[in-house]
C-alpha cells in the first residue's frame, strides 16, 4: 500500500487521503477491495484502503479516515465482489459465514487394477470455507 506519512516525535504517522479517482475526477465509480488497520500506534481512526475505479480501471491504495470507509460501507453502493476487512471477508456488503469442513472426493485411476477401474479416495484438505449469506458465493481459504 502507498505510504503517506508525517513524522511526529521520531514516529512516522500515516496521513489520510480522500478516496478519489484522479483520472475520472470522481468517487462515484469506486469499488472497495480491502480495508486494514494502519498501525497499532496510529492516532485517530485511519485505515489502509484498496479500491478500484470501474470508470477507468485504475487501482488505488492509500491511508484514509475510517469514517469515510464506514460511510461507503453503510450506503451499500459500489460494494461489488469480495472485500477483505481486517481479518474478515465481506460479500454483497455483509460478513461471510463459516461453513463446516467438508470432505472432498477425488477419482483416481488404480494403476494395479488397470485404467478402466477407478478407486474413490477421500481427501481431507486443511481449509476453511466461507459462504455469503445473501447469494451463496463460497470462498475456500487455507486453515
Amino acid at each position: 500500500m502507498a505510504e503517506n506519512s508525517v513524522s511526529s516525535g521520531g514516529t512516522s504517522l500515516p496521513q489520510a487521503a480522500k478516496m478519489w479517482c484522479p483520472t475520472c475526477h470522481t468517487d462515484g465509480y469506486l469499488v472497495l477491495h480491502a480495508i486494514e488497520a494502519a498501525r497499532a500506534h496510529t492516532v485517530g481512526l485511519i485505515v489502509e484502503v484498496s479500491y478500484s475505479c470501474t470508470g477507468c480501471g485504475s487501482v488505488l491504495s492509500h491511508f484514509t479516515r475510517f469514517s469515510e470507509v464506514a460511510a461507503r460501507l453503510n450506503t451499500g453502493t459500489n460494494l461489488e465482489g469480495l472485500i477483505f476487512f481486517g481479518d474478515s471477508y465481506l460479500h454483497c456488503g455483509e460478513p461471510m459465514a463459516r461453513v463446516p469442513l467438508e470432505v472432498r472426493r477425488s477419482l483416481t485411476a488404480n494403476a494395479v487394477l488397470g485404467d478402466d477401474l477407478s478407486q474413490l479416495l477421500d481427501v481431507r484438505l486443511g481449509t476453511k470455507i466461507l459462504r455469503c449469506v445473501s447469494c451463496g458465493f463460497r470462498l475456500e481459504l487455507p486453515a
